[in-house]
């Protein structure tokens, strides 16, 4: 009898065990899963942030803003009286424009010529980065220089001051730092058509002076193409206040929040547009939900909450460059 129940008891542990190891290597494996797409996303960053950071050094140090040059612009750039200064089409060159209320001087003559060779490292950064929609120069008369090419006229009035908008205030007159630059990681709408987007800058200095930013723009929408695909997984990205910045369609569902729907332009961006319309998960009816994300946000990596009484686990892991929570929901 004693054998037997002792029998009894060692299957209990051993099966115990089994089933522990089990959940263990899953939760492993889950948080495995988030982890490696965290990881991905954050070394994409990454990359761009240092590209940008190569290219404030080349602004810099490398861009002979004082050179004198042969001013004949009928052949690339068009400026008539009262209209803004845009560039010819080419799509291996930069777009540029200038607001049509503002004096061409010889100083920004020397600026727009001075910075042509820039487009060889726009080409080579865009090329590399699959992730990175453009990347621009902006001075604080607000000439501009974007690559890939543009048609401006779409998109800017003529009399828009890009220099009062997010991206340039964000670095205008901070340090340069060779090894740091500056997001904006709450997504805003472009006002150059590619949608909602988030931002990397870096200032520009020359002789000491601040005189501009450079900046490159990675879109919602490649974020989602390349990472939230999925019809079945249920991930998304949220802000450290809780709003969902993308997800799957499975999440949407789960969460009872609609996917963000891609910028509209019914009329030109003007001023700084923000995503974040939608209610917050920290504001959430489901109270479960609520608290989870909240354990989440505070430090924890793996919550329970319960819906229409079932049971959903969430393991969380961090993108580093832009402090954004990255979810998993199991069910």
């Amino acid at each position: 009898m004693f054998l037997k129940n002792r029998s009894s008891i060692l299957f209990f542990i051993f099966f115990s065990l089994f089933i522990s190891c089990n959940n263990d290597q899953e939760l492993d494996l889950n948080l495995r899963h988030l982890n490696h797409i965290a990881e991905n996303i954050n070394n994409d960053l990454i990359t761009i942030r240092t590209n940008i950071i190569d290219l404030g050094n080349v602004l810099c140090y490398k861009i002979p803003f004082e050179n004198e040059i042969d001013w004949n612009p009928e052949n690339k750039y068009h400026n008539h009286p009262g209209e803004i200064l845009f560039s010819a089409y080419n799509k291996n060159q930069s777009a540029v424009y200038f607001p049509a209320n503002k004096e061409v001087t010889d100083q920004l003559k020397k600026t727009i010529i001075n910075t042509e060779q820039l487009d060889t490292n726009f080409n080579q950064i865009v090329k590399s980065n699959p992730s990175l929609s453009q990347v621009y120069f902006l001075d604080t008369a607000s000439f501009l220089r974007i690559f890939p090419y543009i048609n401006v006229v779409n998109y800017l009035k003529n009399d828009v001051n890009l220099t009062k908008l997010i991206s340039f205030q964000t670095a205008q007159n901070k340090p340069f730092d060779d090894n740091n630059a500056y997001w904006v990681n709450q997504p805003f709408a472009d006002p150059f058509g590619r949608g909602w987007i988030i931002s990397c800058v870096e200032p520009v200095y020359f002789r000491d002076n601040f005189i501009g930013i450079v900046a490159g723009d990675i879109s919602l929408h490649s974020i989602k193409n390349r990472y939230f695909s999925s019809n079945t997984e249920i991930i998304l990205i949220i802000n450290q206040e809780g709003k969902i910045i993308c997800s799957t369609r499975e999440a949407s569902k789960l969460v009872n929040i609609p996917q963000c729907r891609d910028f509209q332009y019914f009329k030109r961006v003007t001023e700084d547009i923000y995503i974040f319309k939608s209610p917050s998960l920290l504001d959430h009816k489901n109270s479960d939900l609520c608290n989870a994300v909240k354990e989440l946000i505070s430090g924890e990596k793996k919550e329970v909450f319960y819906k229409n009484n079932e049971k959903y686990t969430i393991y969380k892991s961090v993108i580093r460059e832009t402090n954004w929570l990255l979810l998993k929901v199991i069910n």
